[in-house]
């Protein structure tokens, strides 16, 4: 299938006439420079031997799973930071009313859709190499851990001695922070170990402070359910608040750290440092008189995660600088920026700072902004103007490339000057752009994604698709300038692999791909490939390195028998690692049985599918409660539902399986061959009729396989609605799945046995969201059953929910709503179970019983 990452595609900028709204784009802070740092700022004093720590080292877990990544890649931005922001956020006024900065309009609120673009952004960023400083939350966790070194979840191993800084994070009267000499062989750690309450996705960061001393590469060992993974920071050049090091999946309990090592084989700088280590990005806790927000941090405003995370020594006047707290937002990331910055270390053009905005006044597009230094002097940074048409002109021409279809609605087209992808405005300068803000210290600009009062962009706004493609012309746009003035590599990252398969013969498991070919808009090629496993489906690492940028496939020996094992494809090239492909998997045994095929069919990804969220005071302090969409690709297809599958096939004793993408069936590299694949489980998720729920070929390959005896297990929320209603496959699906199209929504998602069906008598379950459903399947196809098909479950309104037929030569299970949101982990055992049962999946010699 081709969605692939979190939701793979191209991104882009738009722009055209417009007029850039005022607000709180002007920041009337009185600009001067941060704070300067304290004289301990830059060198620990000679350690004192009293001052010498010994900690025993904690036990290694007993099994470490597998990460997003084994290290960050190394790419085309190793050795830059970038800092980056996400316009507006919740904000509370004088009496503490907490409130959108920009209404609910076209349903979509800009101060998340920023946010939900940086996030994007921060992704490829990282994997081309960057240090990201995001001066709003990466991703969406609103659980958080934050460890301090002085907190009983930290252990040391080694020679640390204790800092009497006073800059560090932290509470007045706690330690500092620790200090150890490097080696070029470990002989110091720091374990910052968190109790993770519910597993899941964590964005980690860690808090250090910058100065001349530090080791130009100090080594974090993040692990994960996926493993270890490793990134460097150079601290002699950023620190003293929040950098990011990846997004990493923790199973509960205390199995997962991060680890801070004095190995380097740097000759630059005398110590690695140990202060804070953040797990998620957690929920509001600032009270601004009237309460906390109540929302989590990611949808706060940057002024409050800068405020939250500044640390002792700094002045409250970075985030706390005008009357009020909207105001105080407008400069906040710049003076952050420059705080966080230690110019001394490096030159001016190896650091960035963009922030992301889409636009209102009745234009369309992007446009990269900058200050007018004509009309007011010594507020456009440097090379302001260029970094502000790299971003303009890369959105641009990208988005325009890309055309209609697929994009809803085609991208104006600007004209070919600078200007006409450019804004200043002739009334004010940008605060959060300006240089006095930032001290001069690096180029800054705004990217005005496109126009979200518009009729045509804010549709755009609204489709992941979209946003991903506007965070690849970004980064793209990045790399540019840091080739144009800081002689950095051209190259982009390549497109992630596609058609990706994993099958298992005699022990050995072959995963396979296809290059990316040539995406419109995409990356350069790739030259190789790593293949990630995982134990659990979220967490990967392990890497399997494959050269070669015509490589296909890999085969994989000594892994456990029946035992689920998971498989990501990424590639790579000079610019750094793609983003990953669909997730794939195997279980297999020790000899040979008949196996299950696993068929990932969910390839949509669009707007209508995600997620909606509600919020009050939309837009100011008086505003009204509204309903909007949020881009969160984990909650529209986050392209990993074989784990959901494979956890529940693992319940039926004795089924092993095979898994790839639905377009492997009709390119022939999977062959649906009756004598190997028992039963067929095909994933079709919310897949509908743009992207077909079986195309022409795939009911050519599912009619030969029922000829030669197959069975089939089949579920989605729009199967019924494609090939029946909307008459794409009408025939094949009234004489192959002995089914009907009844209606288009059963409006409940409660679900229950049919009398007389395969499922247990009295057996209940749901597909709820609200229970914990990955995604919302929020339009499930009602059924009417075709002679000899019957129903074998019913919705809670008692319409039909699953209709099983036995032809005589195959059986055909079949669901009007998908399979992997049923919400309860035993119920889809239990289900999957009876569907294998009904199909004779089972090995022969298991007993009845034991299925239970």
């Amino acid at each position: 299938m081709r969605l692939t990452g979190w939701f793979a595609v191209a991104l882009l900028l738009v722009v055209s006439s417009m007029e850039v709204r005022a607000s709180d784009e002007f920041d009337p802070t009185p600009i001067g420079q941060p704070p300067s740092a304290p004289a301990d700022q830059f060198a620990e004093p000679t350690p004192s031997p009293n001052d010498i720590i010994h900690f025993p080292r904690p036990p290694k877990p007993a099994a470490i799973g597998i990460a997003p990544a084994a290290r960050q890649p190394a790419g085309a931005l190793s050795g830059r930071i970038v800092y980056m922001s996400g316009g507006h956020g919740y904000t509370a006024d004088s009496s503490g009313v907490w409130y959108t900065q920009r209404g609910n309009g076209q349903s979509m609120v800009e101060d998340f859709g920023n946010l939900d673009q940086m996030t994007m952004y921060a992704m490829y960023c990282f994997n081309a190499g960057a240090t990201v400083v995001p001066f709003r939350p990466v991703g969406y966790q609103s659980l958080e851990i934050i460890l301090d070194n002085d907190d009983p979840g930290v252990t040391f191993l080694g020679t640390w001695t204790n800092s009497a800084a006073t800059v560090y994070y932290g509470s007045p009267g706690d330690v500092p922070y620790r200090f150890a000499s490097k080696s070029p062989i470990e002989t110091a750690t720091a374990r910052y170990t968190p109790t993770i309450a519910t597993a899941g996705f964590y964005p980690v960061y860690c808090w250090t402070r910058d100065g001349s001393d530090r080791v130009p590469d100090q080594l974090y060992r993040i692990a994960s359910s996926g493993g270890l993974s490793e990134v460097r920071i150079n601290h002699r050049r950023v620190g003293k608040g929040w950098i990011y090091l990846g997004t990493y999946f923790f199973q509960p309990g205390t199995s997962g750290y991060v680890e801070i090592s004095n190995e380097t084989s740097s000759g630059l700088g005398t110590y690695v440092f140990a202060d804070a280590i953040r797990f998620g990005n957690g929920m509001g806790t600032i009270n601004r008189g009237a309460g906390v927000s109540g929302k989590p941090r990611e949808d706060e405003a940057s002024r409050y995660w800068v405020q939250n995370g500044i640390g002792q020594g700094a002045s409250s006047s970075i985030y706390d600088g005008s009357s009020t707290d909207q105001d105080d937002n407008v400069g906040t990331p710049p003076r952050m920026a420059s705080y966080m910055n230690n110019e001394a270390e490096g030159t001016f053009v190896e650091r960035i700072f963009l922030s992301f905005h889409s636009n209102a006044g009745g234009g369309r597009g992007c446009d990269g902004l900058y200050n007018n230094t004509s009309l007011f002097p010594g507020t456009a940074t440097p090379h302001q103007f260029r970094w502000a048409t790299l971003q303009g002109r890369q959105t641009n021409d990208d988005m325009v490339a890309i055309g209609a279809p697929p994009l809803e609605n085609a991208w104006t087209v600007r004209g070919a000057t600078d200007s006409a992808v450019t804004f200043a405005r002739t009334d004010y300068a940008f605060g959060e752009i300006r240089n006095d803000s930032i001290n001069g210290e690096m180029d800054a600009t705004i990217s005005e994604v496109a126009f979200h009062d518009s009729s045509l962009d804010a549709p755009l706004l609204r489709d992941p698709k979209v946003r991903n493609w506007i965070a690849r012309a970004a980064y793209k746009a990045t790399v540019k300038y840091f080739n144009e003035f800081a002689t950095g590599t051209l190259a982009l990252l390549p497109e992630p692999p596609i058609n990706v398969r994993a099958t298992a013969n005699n022990g050995v498991v072959t995963v396979g791909w296809d290059p990316p070919g040539s995406v419109v808009a995409g990356g350069d090629a790739p030259t190789g490939y790593v293949v990630y496993k995982s134990f659990d489906g979220y967490g990967f690492g392990n890497p399997v390195v494959v050269p070669g940028g015509a490589a296909t496939s890999t085969a994989i020996s000594g892994l456990p028998t029946m035992t689920p094992v998971y498989f990501r494809v990424a590639a790579t090239n000079a610019g750094g690692e793609s983003l990953p492909s669909e997730t794939v998997g195997v279980k297999f045994a020790a000899s040979g049985r008949p196996k299950v095929l696993v068929v990932n069919g969910f390839d949509r990804l669009a707007r209508t599918l995600n997620p909606i969220e509600s919020g009050p005071h939309m837009g100011g302090p008086t505003g009204a409660t509204g309903s909007y969409e949020r881009v969160k690709p984990r909650k529209s297809n986050s392209a990993d539902y074989i784990v959901q599958h494979a956890i529940a096939l693992s319940s039926v004793p004795g089924a092993t399986y095979d898994c790839c993408a639905n377009e492997c069936i009709t390119n022939g590299q999977v062959t649906m061959d009756q004598s190997v694949y028992k039963a067929v489980d095909w994933i079709l998720g919310e897949e509908s009729t743009t992207d077909k729920t079986f195309s022409a070929a795939e009911q050519t390959a599912v009619t030969n396989y029922f000829t030669a005896g197959g069975n089939l297990f089949l579920s989605g929320s729009e199967i019924a609605y494609d090939l029946d209603s909307q008459n794409n496959g009408r025939t094949f699906y009234r004489t192959k799945f002995y089914s009907q199209f009844s209606a288009d929504t059963a409006t409940t998602y409660s679900v229950a046995a049919s009398p007389g069906g395969i499922f247990t008598p009295g057996l209940t379950f749901d597909f709820n969201p609200a229970n914990g459903a990955p995604y919302d399947a929020n339009s499930p196809d009602v059924l009417t059953a075709l002679a000899p098909g019957l129903a074998c479950l019913a919705y809670g309104t008692g319409t039909i929910a699953g209709v099983q037929a036995n032809s005589g030569s195959y059986k055909v299970v079949n669901f009007g709503f998908p399979f992997e949101t049923i919400t309860d982990a035993s119920k889809r055992a239990t289900v999957m179970t009876q569907v294998m049962i009904y199909f004779g999946v089972p090995a022969s010699g298991v007993d009845h019983w034991e299925l239970y």
